[in-house]
């Protein structure tokens, strides 16, 4: 017994109107295009909320470091750091230079200002490679200043005060962006990268 296979027609639906069946297929051909560049202009919308939102990120992550002396009614002199930003600061180079000689040690200091190098009352705080948080204060030399070393600790104030200490520190946020500044100028200035142009202070 044969049996006998209908093959499906496969039929091109037309309207009978020339313009309109000539006009259907250039209107889908349009959605097409149109709903590409949507997707497209989403996407670039997309990735410019992203980079605002790194940016806002990045704004409220930024640490700003200023060196600063000080003074106090008790003869006490101090060089002090402090982070106004509001982001942690990485201090990646310290530099310091007397007369604009650089210096690696605080008795160097102690001795280009007070004649020794060595004085109990006078204490530092290591500066290189130290974070420092918002709002924090480090003191990175001190003269404490007791009864027999006042006039030791007026001598390192008129010192400092006449800008014969310069301090310069390189530091980074926690996204690698740096600044450098000094204390002869408060203004940070952004760098590339961190490089020390003359050798670090330790101490």
């Amino acid at each position: 017994m044969d049996v006998e296979i209908e093959h499906p027609h496969v039929q091109h639906h037309k309207t009978g109107h020339r313009g309109l069946d000539f006009a259907l297929p250039l209107a889908a051909l349009f959605v097409s295009f149109a709903s590409i560049f949507i997707a497209w202009h989403h996407g670039q919308v997309m990735k410019e909320l992203v980079h605002q939102n790194e940016k806002l990120v990045e704004a409220n992550s930024l640490p700003y470091l200023q060196i600063y002396g000080s003074n106090g009614p008790n003869g006490a002199v101090s060089l002090n750091v402090v982070n106004q930003g509001v982001g942690p600061a990485r201090i990646a180079t310290a530099e310091i230079l007397v007369d604009d000689k650089p210096v690696q040690r605080l008795r160097q200091i102690l001795t280009s200002c007070c004649g020794s190098g060595e004085h109990a009352a006078v204490s530092s705080s290591t500066l290189l490679g130290r974070m420092i948080r918002p709002g924090d204060i480090v003191p990175y030399v001190e003269f404490h200043a007791g009864q027999g070393d006042r006039a030791e600790a007026h001598a390192f104030d008129v010192f400092r005060q006449s800008g014969r200490i310069k301090t310069r520190l390189c530091y980074c946020s926690v996204f690698d962006d740096c600044w450098v500044v000094t204390n002869l100028d408060p203004t940070p200035v952004s760098v590339n990268e961190c490089k020390a142009k003359v050798p670090l202070y330790r101490e």
